[in-house]
């Protein structure tokens, strides 16, 4: 065929088809017209699979919906789970940071730190906290005894980081000052001290569901506080790691001493010149012990009561004896325990020297002092106590005398 005929045959055709179209859609027009409606042509698709997979391309299904919409929840939700967490750790890491600058691993808290860690997180927070209340204008008050308490917190504090191989993020161990954070102690309704409280990780009210400790397990120091602990977070603080009475330089130079000092003991001993072979070495012994036992030292030391307390109406005076059963001070003791002494010596004198005496006179009048004495003091004991306590203590004549 020849290309020129081939080129007219193409041209017929493209006019015929043109035309064609044309037509139709002239059909289409007028059809429109007719009806009274102005309507663009419509493109119909003769071959009815294409038709439909067009609509299903063109209309998504009802289940992608739903699977674009959980798709999109669940990218919220863990976006929203990753950045809780990452605050969390960024609190426990902070904590820890100020754990680390803390020689006695004790974190010092303010008005600001409380609200960074306790306020404003959300609960359950991944940390419980126990806090110590104090007060360095009432450090001089010995009857509350906050700089003791304040270092057996610390020792229970030391104690915990150093059980757990400083790796614990679930407890940590803080103080609160009253000048500083008087708001603070407002939030948590404290009071009166000594005061420890425990702030636990689903505590929201400060006030109202954080756990105080009672002051009448504060006799017991520190072993009494890591109990508190125990039973109320399940942890487990250990054992109290208490620093030895004497460093390992003193305890060398003791046993310097000793070792350089052991012949002229040895010496001594042997020679019977020492002290433990003078009879008056154990006569003061053995009134000491009268003493010590009679005045209440023992109860002093184990409670460690104050000599003496300052009048909290005038505080340039001082309170040597306390009215009431439920205490007893220092100087008070020493008192009576002095009293007692003296009855004993006296009747140690009438029963061990005055029978060597044999001026009968003097003996009557040695007696005579003796009992005075010894009255004079009974009755500034029974004085005391019926002020203290309220009892009272009677004489009865015999019955026969009636």
């Amino acid at each position: 065929m020849d290309l020129n005929d081939l080129s007219s045959d193409t041209t017929s055709l493209s006019w015929n088809s043109r035309s064609s179209q044309s037509t139709c859609q002239s059909h289409l027009v007028q059809t429109n017209v007719k009806t009274g409606e102005k309507l663009r042509p419509k493109l119909f698709v003769a071959n009815p699979q294409i038709r439909k997979l067009s609509m299903e391309m063109a209309i998504p299904s009802s289940s992608a919906y739903l699977f674009l919409l959980s798709f999109f929840t669940l990218s919220l939700f863990l976006a929203i789970s990753t950045a809780e967490s990452e605050s969390e750790l960024e609190l426990v890491a902070d904590l820890r940071a100020l754990q680390s600058e803390s020689k006695s691993g004790v974190i010092h808290l303010d008005d600001r730190t409380i609200a960074k860690f306790l306020t404003s997180p959300k609960t359950p927070r991944p940390y419980s906290i126990l806090i110590f209340f104090d007060a360095t204008q009432l450090h001089d008050k010995t009857e509350l005894h906050l700089r003791e308490l304040r270092q057996e917190f610390t020792l229970v504090a030391s104690s915990f980081i150093t059980n757990h191989n400083n790796s614990n993020t679930k407890l940590f161990f803080a103080d609160i000052e009253f000048r500083e954070s008087q708001s603070s102690f407002h939030l948590f309704g404290v009071n009166s001290l000594p005061h420890i409280r425990l702030v636990g990780p689903t505590a929201k009210s400060l006030k109202d569901e954080s756990e105080q400790m009672d002051q009448g397990d504060f006799s017991r120091l520190a072993e009494s506080m890591a109990e508190f602990v125990e039973s109320r977070t399940k942890l487990t603080v250990g054992p109290i790691h208490r620093p030895p009475i004497l460093s390992k330089t003193q305890m060398g130079l003791i046993v310097a001493l000793l070792l350089i000092s052991s012949p002229f003991i040895a010496k001594k001993i042997f020679a019977g010149e020492t002290l433990l072979h003078d009879p008056k070495i154990w006569l003061s012994g053995a009134v000491f012990i009268y003493f010590f036992s009679v005045s209440g030292a023992m109860h002093n030391i184990i409670r460690k009561m104050p000599m003496f307390l300052v009048d909290r109406n005038d505080p340039n005076k001082l309170i040597f004896f306390y009215q009431g059963s439920g205490m007893q001070l220092g100087a008070e003791g020493f008192a009576v325990g002095f009293l007692y002494t003296i009855v004993g010596l006296l009747l140690a004198f009438v029963t061990h020297l005055l029978v060597y005496v044999k001026n009968a006179k003097a003996k009557r009048v040695a007696m005579v002092f003796a009992i005075c004495v010894s009255f004079w003091a009974v009755q500034k004991v029974i004085f005391l106590d019926n002020w203290k306590t309220g009892y009272g203590i009677h004489g009865f004549w015999p019955s026969s005398w009636n």
